[in-house]
């Protein structure tokens, strides 16, 4: 389950139910070991100054790409192997048509009409590129067809995809989901198997919809994931665990997606952080979700940004209530709710499916972010 982004292949699946998540188990990359390299020649033995000295070197900074933040996503489908594996490969495809990716993909969404179900070509599905490690073609159709989710027809290399039950919106779906979620903090920095190797750790606590892994502005790995489990019982026992599961040695910070939420929203409320300046707009069922309104006559260029403790104080009096902050600039003001946090949104074999958020950007090809989504505040 990866993020979601224009392209649907790095996502992670869910499982094969309306909200699938495609999660694979994958074993944890073992590094391979380095050559001791030859002594050097006469080599002058470090005084103990110098040896401090090197102590305090600083780690090199992590290499950012400012002229185009996709390339700060490290996913890399070609760290795992090339599989014909049926259950595999309907937990990834099924993912990209489920409930808990569909509505925030906007390749998917605008490819398959939403709620209009429209077929899909399969060869542009297997184009995606997390699915390139599925081969070959035939393959992918033979386990398609055993899908309790997706139909496949047409002739045979011009197979379509769709799914069985057309995709309904649902506000008792979208709380259900937000209630089997959780927010873990924890993982460092991202590499190119980063994705598969947390989709396979939360595998063993559950079934698993969708891994999403949390992004900067920049599209970098904050280090922390909102993972959504089949059922609400599943993160509530997840939560529970004593002793906590741990990564790669590393304690984690766990809690309910949920509880995460709103301890930032009242964290906002008593100033003692200030709102996310993140203008990244979420796409959700077919709309623009959390974009700039403007704030009073001058749009968002018209109120101070450094202003916002006034403002808070000033919704604080008023309760908090909606329409605040409307003046003249109408629905200016604070800029009303600032949309929601719709990207609530990796294997055991055939139980789970992968987040689509790594895929890569397809929004302008045919080519399914996962993805990657708002940046949500650490």
């Amino acid at each position: 389950m990866s993020d979601t982004t224009a392209n649907t292949e790095a996502a992670p699946a869910v499982a094969p139910a309306v909200e699938n998540v495609q999660t694979e188990v994958q074993t944890e990359a073992v590094e391979a070991p380095v050559a001791e390299a030859a002594p050097a020649a006469e080599e002058a033995p470090k005084t103990e100054d110098a040896s401090k000295q090197e102590e305090k070197k600083p780690e090199a900074t992590k290499s950012i790409d400012r002229a185009d933040f996709k390339n700060n996503r490290k996913l890399d489908p070609s760290t795992q192997p090339v599989t014909d594996d049926p259950g595999k490969i309907r937990n990834q495809v099924e993912f990209y048509f489920s409930d808990s990716n569909l509505p925030t993909d906007k390749f998917m969404w605008e490819t398959t009409g939403g709620v209009e179900n429209k077929p899909v070509s399969l060869k542009t599905i297997c184009s995606f590129k997390r699915m390139q490690m599925f081969q070959p073609y035939s393959a992918v159709v033979a386990a398609l067809k055993e899908s309790a989710l997706l139909e496949v027809s047409g002739e045979e290399g011009q197979e379509t995809v769709k799914r069985k039950k057309a995709y309904t919106s649902s506000s008792d779906a979208q709380r259900a989901r937000l209630a089997a979620s959780v927010y873990v903090k924890g993982f460092g920095e991202e590499g190119g198997s980063t994705q598969f190797d947390i989709e396979a750790f939360f595998t063993k606590f559950g079934q698993v919809n969708l891994v999403k892994l949390r992004r900067t502005e920049q599209n970098e790995f904050k280090g922390s994931v909102f993972v959504e489990f089949k059922t609400e019982d599943e993160a509530n026992a997840f939560v529970a665990l004593n002793p906590a599961p741990k990564w790669q040695d590393q304690e984690l910070v766990i809690k309910k997606k949920k509880d995460y939420l709103d301890e930032k929203t009242q964290l906002i409320k008593e100033g003692k952080m200030e709102p996310g300046a993140s203008k990244k707009k979420i796409f959700f069922e077919g709309s623009i979700k959390g974009a700039d309104r403007g704030r009073g006559r001058g749009g968002r260029s018209g109120g101070d940004k450094g202003d916002w403790k006034s403002r808070r104080d000033n919704d604080q009096r008023n309760g908090f209530k909606g329409g605040r902050g409307r003046g003249r600039g109408g629905r200016g003001g604070r800029g009303g709710r600032g949309g929601r946090d719709n990207r609530d949104r990796n294997n055991d074999n055939n139980n789970n499916k992968r987040a689509r958020e790594d895929d890569g950007d397809k929004s302008a090809e045919p080519a399914a972010k996962k993805v990657d989504t708002k940046a949500e505040q650490q």
